[in-house]
């Protein structure tokens, strides 16, 4: 099939159906509300192409360039396009699945309100990209360079990232839920207002990360480095912190409900109005942190150290203390209410009513 056969069967409406355009320069071109099916397209050069409404499936892109085209509201499903180049492609409202674009480059490439789903971006290139309300879902990111990238209003589901390359990456209400990035370095980057629910983060390295308002609900953080982080108003709710490290850290208004911080060193954190109900921080560390009006309703936090901590009005009710220090620290506390302990304990349920008692 010819470009031009290719261009009067756009323009007519009529679907392309196994057209062989391996190597053809279609650079410029405007296609419009196309369907293009189970056709070949190997090598050849869609630079500076502007593509409206165009759906792709089962074609094969593979070694083709998109550098600097413009795609919008356009379709790519089964295709494959490994080795392809997109930089500095615009891509807005566009969908991409279960395609493959493995060592591909999307340097500097602008990805608005695109979804890319189930699809190969092993080896690929994201480097300095922008995605902006856009989404990776179920994709394989083995060796995915995001260096330099910024996602803004962006989610990255179900992917594992622990060979990512991440250096410079800036995020801004980022959605990581389910992601692998265990043992990873992730020091110094810009996530705030990201959702890692889930988020496996074993001895990760978020040290100085800006956190600030990010959901850590049940994500696993053992052994992770959080020192220094800035991370106020965060959601820590059922986060697994075993033998993490806090030091320093800007925790104010942090909700640790139910959180696993056994062996934790919060020391020197500012922790003012953190919320500790129900947690497990045993032979913890405080030394030094700033407690003010934290809560610890019903924590355990035996056998850990409280030395040198500012209190204000910091409340233990019904939390169990028993081995643990409080040496130099000044302040007030609030110990146990009996009354509000009792009330507490009290199920309706167990309750057998009487009748006809006047």
């Amino acid at each position: 099939m010819s470009i031009d056969l290719l261009l009067q069967s756009i323009d007519h409406q009529f679907p392309v159906r196994k057209a062989n355009l391996d190597g053809e320069t279609l650079s410029g071109l405007r296609l419009n509300d196309g369907i293009v099916l189970s056709s070949s397209f190997r090598g050849s050069q869609f630079t500076r192409a502007r593509l409206t409404g165009m759906t792709f499936q089962d074609c094969d892109f593979s070694g083709a360039s998109f550098a600097d085209a413009s795609l919008d509201k356009c379709t790519f499903v089964d295709c494959r396009a490994s080795g392809s180049d997109w930089r500095r492609a615009r891509l807005t409202q566009s969908t991409f699945m279960t395609s493959d674009f493995s060592h591909s480059d999307f340097g500097e490439t602008r990805l608005n309100q695109t979804t890319v789903m189930r699809c190969v971006l092993a080896h690929t290139i994201l480097s300095k990209a922008c995605l902006s309300q856009s989404a990776l879902m179920g994709c394989d990111l083995d060796h995915v360079a995001l260096d330099n990238a910024t996602l803004t209003n962006a989610a990255i589901t179900q992917a594992d990232l622990r060979s990512a390359q991440l250096k410079g990456l800036r995020c801004d209400t980022i959605h990581f839920s389910e992601c692998d990035l265990s043992e990873r370095d992730l020091s110094g980057l810009m996530l705030a207002r990201a959702n890692l629910s889930g988020a496996k983060l074993k001895g990760t390295n978020l040290s100085g990360t800006d956190l600030s308002g990010s959901v850590l609900t049940g994500a696993s953080l053992v052994g992770a480095d959080l020192s220094g982080a800035t991370a106020p108003n965060t959601l820590f709710v059922r986060a697994d912190l075993q033998a993490a490290r806090l030091r320093n850290a800007d925790l104010t208004q942090c909700i640790f409900f139910e959180a696993h911080l056994d062996g934790c060193d919060l020391s020197g954190a500012q922790l003012g109005t953190a919320v500790f109900t129900r947690a497990l921080a045993r032979g913890a560390s405080f030394a030094g942190a700033d407690l003010s009006y934290a809560l610890m309703h019903h924590a355990m936090v035996d056998g850990t150290d409280f030395s040198g901590s500012r209190f204000l009005r910091t409340d233990f009710h019904c939390a169990s203390t028993e081995g643990s220090r409080f040496v130099n620290q000044h302040g007030s506390i609030l110990n146990t209410v009996p009354k509000r302990a009792v009330a507490e304990l009290y199920d309706p349920s167990g309750v057998i009513p009487l009748y006809g008692v006047s």
